[in-house]
């Protein structure tokens, strides 16, 4: 998995494309969401609410991913449009 991210971006223009960055993102996310998968519910056991706060963190941790990634985009890599 190591080697298989910076391969992504040996095409001429690859590091342009949207796509390829978004893909490149989510393989390096991989790992920090199989440990959050393993670790939050762990968290979470005790709490009468368990379920509702685990799947609360994990939309909204979705959600932000999501703004970040939509706002890169449409404003051409800047956060400031």
């Amino acid at each position: 998995m190591v080697m298989f991210s910076p391969m992504m971006f040996d095409a001429p223009g690859s590091d342009e494309n949207v796509y390829t960055q978004f893909l490149f993102f989510s393989v390096l996310a991989f790992p920090v969401l199989c440990l959050m998968g393993g670790i939050l519910p762990w968290i979470f056991k005790r709490h009468p609410k368990s379920i509702w706060l685990y799947g609360l963190s994990g939309l909204a941790i979705g959600l932000v991913i999501l703004a970040v990634v939509l706002l890169s985009v449409q404003c051409g890599g800047d956060f400031a449009c």
